[in-house]
């Protein structure tokens, strides 16, 4: 089955169905630390908790548009 991002799925079937939500928890989003998955539209890609791609490198550049979003996070030492 094919997962899409809260703005891809809205984009292309004009809701969010929730594919890549719930993958963390809003304590990791508040935290800085973010799921590592691939959406069928915008590609690989890093997604908050409710499913939101945060990656400004997406091929979309979401993250751009996003509160708080950006390149790849870095992983914590």
């Amino acid at each position: 089955m094919a997962d899409f991002c809260k703005q891809c799925s809205i984009e292309i079937f004009g809701t969010d169905f929730g594919d890549l939500a719930g993958i963390s928890t809003p304590e990791d989003t508040a935290n800085g630390m973010y799921a590592v998955v691939l959406c069928e539209d915008c590609g690989p890609c890093q997604v908050n908790h409710a499913g939101e791609c945060i990656s400004s490198n997406c091929l979309k550049s979401h993250g751009a548009a996003v509160s708080g979003g950006g390149p790849w996070t870095k992983p914590r030492s």
